[in-house]
């Protein structure tokens, strides 16, 4: 038998590109971009732990308010879940989000702000502030009911830590945050910046009668980040959320505070919501636009906010006062001279 003698062809085999390896970082900003927020759920969102004490101006030396409650601020207490945070940083930190949000002022190099006017926005966010349970928790840990304002720059604004990236940096946050480092491995990892000694929030006191401040970022190993607050006597009193979720909650109309930096940390990122009190005849003097900025809010759309807000306080304050009068000529009461006359 013959042999037979098959003409073999060489093959061309095309090199495939290599599978492109997803980052995590990489699969976040794609979830982010098609986002689509869950409903808050307390059952899942919060981790409320009230408040071991309650410090009072009249410890701190400082003058008490005229007719408002006598606590300066509270001890930190946990408010919100970890998945509670991520939420809320998933929202924040999306780029469609940021380039419409992000801000700077005189007072803060870095803020984001204005979202709570559009109904559209930040959802998560709105359930989370507006929810009776938070709002039972908030009333429980200050020890007088409160209620948010109303106004569309005070619920949710979130101050950001600046790094070497500046604000074009801000965009490669997640809704993961970043871990502290040790000292040593900080100094060689963290790069030097333009706002090293710059305060977040610089010293201030708040156009609001009383502010809730949460913790966005990783605080277990933390150095510095704290908020602070100047003493009658001219010292310092840091105070911060002790887990990720912790809040502090304060009389900021009424104390002069600052939102100090991290110096372990890429991030130091935490938010800000304000509130009045509820019964309409306590002390609302510290409702103001004195520290509004002006720079990047519609002003005359917080004008209008505003004067709406004022109105409905004197309308509810009016009501009260023409209940008590209802009481008082039910039962008969003998009414003094002075009190038609003032």
């Amino acid at each position: 038998m013959s042999d037979v003698q098959v003409a073999v062809q060489p093959m061309h085999i095309t090199p495939q590109q290599p599978d492109t390896v997803d980052t995590i970082k990489d699969v976040l900003q794609r979830a982010a971009e098609t986002y689509k927020p869950p409903r808050f759920d307390p059952q899942i969102h919060l981790n409320f732990a009230p408040p071991t004490a309650r410090y009072s101006f009249t410890e701190l030396g400082l003058g008490k308010p005229r007719n408002a409650p006598d606590v300066c601020y509270t001890e930190p207490f946990q408010l919100f879940s970890e998945e509670g945070v991520r939420v809320m940083r998933r929202e924040i930190f999306r780029k469609e989000f940021l380039d419409k949000y992000m801000r700077s002022w005189s007072r803060a190099p870095c803020y984001i702000g204005g979202h709570s006017a559009n109904s559209e926005e930040a959802s998560f966010i709105k359930q989370a502030w507006y929810h009776p349970a938070t709002q039972a928790a908030i009333d429980q840990a200050f020890g007088t009911g409160l209620k948010p304002l109303e106004r569309h720059c005070d619920i949710g604004y979130v101050n950001v830590q600046l790094g070497e990236g500046g604000k074009e940096g801000v965009y490669k946050y997640n809704e993961i945050p970043a871990k502290p480092l040790p000292p040593s491995q900080a100094a060689a990892s963290i790069l030097k910046s333009q706002w090293d000694d710059v305060a977040i929030d610089a010293w201030h006191k708040d156009q609001v009668p009383v502010v809730c401040v949460v913790i966005l970022s990783d605080i277990s190993n933390m150095e510095g980040g704290e908020t602070a607050i100047r003493t009658g006597a001219g010292n310092l009193i840091k105070a911060r959320g002790a887990n990720l979720g912790g809040a502090v909650l304060m009389q900021g109309g009424n104390l002069e505070h600052a939102a100090l930096r991290a110096s372990n940390c890429s991030e130091r990122v935490s938010m800000v919501t304000s509130y009045r009190f509820a019964d309409p005849d306590l002390d609302d003097s510290r409702t103001t636009l004195k520290s509004a900025d002006f720079e990047n809010e519609d002003m005359n759309a917080l004008k209008y906010a505003h004067l709406d807000y004022k109105l409905k306080r004197l309308r509810d304050r009016v009501n009260l006062a023409c209940k008590r009068v209802a009481r008082q000529r039910a039962g008969n009461a003998e009414l003094n001279r002075d009190e038609i006359d003032s």
